[in-house]
């Protein structure tokens, strides 16, 4: 390689470590790839997730045409759907069943008899 492509093939590996951080690789599949959503914490989460399944239901009870930016709602409205699928905290909850289930078993063992 010549020295200026050299030195172009560098700034541009060193570019995209810097401007490439929406997608990062995941490690247990090749090929895909993950990305982060800041929430303020599992209620928030919820809340997001509710108001994407809401949003999709107008849109499906929608009478009126879509604009051109939108081709294929249906489509849109599935990839949202799945996008609200996976961000349901599905061990976080199982988490909080086995807790309170804990929390349960310890209040009756705190009865006294009577």
């Amino acid at each position: 390689m010549k020295t200026n492509e050299i030195k172009t093939l560098k700034e541009l590996r060193e570019l995209s470590g810097r401007s490439f951080k929406t997608l990062r690789l995941k490690k247990q599949k090749k090929g895909l790839y993950t990305i982060e959503l800041s929430v303020e914490g599992y209620l928030d989460l919820l809340f997001t997730v509710s108001n994407l399944i809401k949003v999709s239901i107008l849109a499906l009870d929608s009478d009126e045409t879509c604009s051109n930016q939108v081709q294929n709602p249906p489509t849109n409205i599935t990839n949202i759907l799945e996008i609200a699928l996976q961000l349901l905290p599905y061990d976080e909850a199982e988490f909080l069943d086995q807790s309170r289930e804990l929390l349960l078993m310890e209040n009756e063992n705190d009865i006294p008899e009577t």
